[in-house]
């Protein structure tokens, strides 16, 4: 057994902390994985099995971080199910009247394999209660008919709900919920001498896998360095984000938010599409961080790399923007963090070229090789 209610009670622990995006309960997941002694080498987010991606995915010994070709079969996998999609509780969306999702067939092959898997459910009674306690148990007769771990929590529940193949559905009690951990500012991580920095350099050029990973590597950095789970989120909605021409809108990596903010990452209060979260949000953020790096992008020539980071950079811009127009006085730091991973990396005068860029557009840069780490203060 890979996954223990230990872990378990940890992550739900933490999950009880934030309403938003289901990435991070991802985050929470990986990040508690590794204060359990997990390596990151045998770790990652969003990995491809049978052709389907999945959430988290842990590999044994024989991987050392290299993700993206290895041939190896995982040890475990988990899916999630939670969050909020706009003002919906994701878990009314993807649940069916009868307790099945999608997800848990998804998963059978990979049970089939040998594999442990897990589907794991996080509701959350801001944006509507989405399981009743009889739905609970058909959720968990669903899993156990595909050969599945099932757990799902509830927040503000003190206990969460755990079933293994063979084993009936039990409950078993939440960690103690440790909320004495915060933390206001992100400047550590812009010394280029950090020990912090460092080590988080050294953790994601020991990995290729899905960019999702590196992200979860910052995240882990930021909860170690004293930031509580109610200060960071990641792919956080923002409605006057919008893309052009489109509904959607552009989601900031991973969000910092100061000391006192209270974990309401989602669009609405309440679920209340009256209700816009956006100034409330604003009136608390820290830094924003928009991430590249990965297998992706360690494949794409130096022009191409370039492309994309100046891209993102320019993103910073429009989101800051944004911002001052909805909140005058908005004043957020941004930061492009940038992993290259390839064996050659951006020439000296190439990334000259990105901090002068970084500077005039009014954005903070970090930029992770194998040779060097740049940084640029915002």
């Amino acid at each position: 057994m890979h996954i223990t209610n230990d872990l378990l009670a940890c992550v739900f622990a933490d999950s009880s902390l934030f309403c938003g995006k289901e990435d991070v309960i991802h985050a929470i997941i990986y990040h508690q994985m590794l204060k359990a002694g997990v390596s990151p080498l045998r770790l990652v987010r969003e990995r491809a099995l049978s052709g389907n991606r999945v959430d988290v995915v842990l590999f044994g010994d024989e991987v050392r971080g290299d993700f993206a070709t290895t041939p190896q079969t995982p040890l475990a996998a988990i899916e999630v199910k939670g969050g909020a999609y706009g003002y919906r509780n994701a878990l009314k969306m993807e649940i069916d009247a009868g307790g099945y999702c999608t997800d848990m067939t998804k998963l059978k092959a990979e049970a089939d394999r040998g594999i442990e898997c897990w589907f794991l459910c996080v509701d959350m009674p801001e944006l509507g209660r989405a399981v009743s306690p009889q739905k609970v148990g058909q959720m968990s007769a669903h899993c156990a008919a595909h050969g599945l771990s099932f757990a799902y929590y509830c927040q503000g529940e003190e206990r969460f709900h755990v079933s293994r193949p063979g084993h009936t559905l039990a409950e078993v009690p939440i960690a103690q919920v440790a909320t004495t951990t915060t933390r206001t500012g992100t400047d550590f991580l812009l010394d280029p001498k950090a020990p912090q920095l460092a080590a988080l350099a050294r953790n994601c050029l020991a990995v290729s896998g899905h960019e999702a990973t590196t992200t979860a590597l910052l995240y882990d950095c930021l909860r170690n360095a004293g930031f509580g789970t109610a200060q960071l989120s990641l792919e956080t909605y923002f409605s006057f984000a919008a893309k052009d021409g489109s509904r959607m809108q552009d989601r900031p990596d991973l969000v910092v938010f100061d000391a006192d903010f209270d974990g309401r990452f989602n669009l609405y209060k309440g679920g209340d599409m009256r209700q816009s979260n956006d100034a409330h949000k604003l009136a608390h953020i820290d830094t924003l961080f928009e991430v590249k790096g990965g297998a992706a992008m360690d494949k794409k020539s130096d022009k191409a790399v370039m492309q994309a980071y100046v891209g993102d950079i320019q993103k910073l811009v429009r989101w800051r923007t944004g911002a001052e127009s909805v909140r005058p006085g908005t004043r957020v730091k941004t930061v492009f963090f940038a992993v290259d991973g390839r064996s050659r990396s951006l020439p000296a005068a190439t990334v000259a070229t990105l901090a002068k860029e970084s500077r005039s557009l009014g954005s903070g840069l970090i930029y992770i090789s194998r040779d060097r780490i740049e940084v640029v203060r915002p």
